[in-house]
């Protein structure tokens, strides 16, 4: 065999071993390297809610469907035991949404005034209670209803008197004498008048024989 016959085989048989080497490579190539797979998706923690603040929750949302529906006492209830939920949020918003069914209640409840007289029995049950501008108050609207009652005036005197407002007090017990003379004999032992004792109008008033 020849110098260039063999020197033929010999760059043949490198030519095929380069060729091999490409086609190994590029089909390492091909494949996807483990750095590049994707990772799997991450695992979703399922967070398990307190069942007592559910149960709040719930309660909470009832009693606003309650109240919106004007069902005071229900949704009160309601409120109530949210109160004791350890949730803070919903113990606050219960607590502001309990005063307002407390007020709606109070409004509800409230006396209807249709007369002289009830405007009047309602003011003589805020006196023995101490709510003297309550009383002052619809004693003023019954006598827009009766002008000339002297037992309005009366009240009203007694009225100013606890508030110690001598100067108005006197003028209402003169007016309620004026209309109802029988009112003179009341006076002289009500103890309402304590502040008009040392008052000498107050005797001229009530006493009027000692003249």
């Amino acid at each position: 065999m020849g110098a260039k016959a063999l020197k033929g085989k010999v760059l043949k048989a490198n030519g095929k071993r380069e060729a091999k080497g490409k086609a190994a490579a590029s089909a390492s190539k091909a494949r996807v390297s483990p750095s590049r797979v994707p990772p799997p998706p991450p695992r979703i923690l399922k967070i398990v809610e307190d069942p007592r603040i559910k149960l709040a929750r719930e309660q909470y949302e009832g009693a606003v469907g309650l109240l919106s529906n004007h069902k005071y006492e229900r949704a009160l209830v309601l409120f109530e035991k949210v109160l004791q939920s350890p949730s803070a949020e919903l113990a606050e918003r219960s607590r502001v949404h309990l005063n307002i069914c407390r007020q709606r209640m109070e409004r509800t409840k409230a006396p209807a005034f249709k007369t002289a007289e009830d405007h009047y029995n309602y003011a003589v049950a805020q006196i023995n209670t101490g709510n003297l501008a309550d009383a002052e108050d619809h004693l003023h609207k019954a006598m827009k209803l009766t002008p000339r009652a002297g037992h309005l005036f009366y009240a009203l005197a007694t009225v100013m008197s606890l508030r110690r407002d001598v100067e108005s007090s006197l003028q209402s017990l003169k007016q309620a004498i004026d209309l109802d003379p029988r009112t003179r004999l009341l006076a002289r032992s009500d103890n309402d008048f304590h502040a008009l004792y040392e008052d000498p109008r107050f005797a001229d008033l009530v006493y009027p024989e000692r003249d």
